[in-house]
Order: C-alpha cells, then structure tokens, then sequence
C-alpha cells in the first residue's frame, strides 16, 4: 500500500522567476537563484512548499493544485487507479523524481511524486 503525505501546492503563473522573487518576499524566505527552467520552488518554514510553475511543459487541461509525496510510486498508480483515479500524465521518472497526475471523482488534477 502506497503511503502518501500533503506535498506541496502548485501556483500557476506567467512567469516563475517574476511570481518566486514575490512569494519570497512575502514569505519572508530567501529569494531563489533565476532559473531557466519552467518550476521554481520555495520551501516554507514548516517544510511544505511552492512549486511556482509557468506550465511550458503542461497541457493546458493537466495543472495539478497540489501534490501527494510518496516513497514509491508505483504501488502509488496501483493505490490511486484501484480507488478510480483517472490517470491524465501517465508515469514519468528520471534520476531525481518519478510522478505521474490523476484527476479525481470532482475533476481536480493532483500530481503524485517520490523524490529520489
């Protein structure tokens, strides 16, 4: 059985070094070195996060509103299409993560991911 945990939340924007300098601020947290990538991510004191997402790589329809950490993600796709998860991004890993999306009963997409 695949254990899950409230990850992070997702903030969709425009422009993610733009929104990640503001969030930053507001939070009180150090500003985070510009990337040139599509995520930014701010950790808050308590040890959530933002992942601060200009969806470059998204389909428009698949922008999760958070995500579910697992230690492992396949018996989490068991765990989530077993309970009626529709799988809308099918799994995707590489050395650092693996995650895949699902949408639920409501049509809310949540992204599941075990960091490696």
């Amino acid at each position: 059985m695949a254990d899950f945990q409230i990850g992070s939340v997702f903030v969709h924007v425009n422009d993610a070094n733009k929104a990640a300098r503001w969030y930053a601020n507001l939070l009180g947290i150090p500003e985070p070195q510009p990337t040139t990538g599509p995520v930014q991510f701010l950790e808050t004191v308590d040890g959530r996060g933002l992942v601060i997402d200009d969806n470059r790589n998204n389909d428009p329809a698949i922008r999760p509103v958070f995500m579910l950490e697992t230690k492992n993600v396949q018996s989490a796709y068991v765990r989530v299409t077993s309970q009626g998860g529709k799988i809308v991004r099918e799994p995707e890993e590489d050395e650092a993560v693996a995650f895949f999306n699902f949408q639920d009963p409501d049509g809310n997409i949540v992204m599941v991911c075990e960091q490696r």
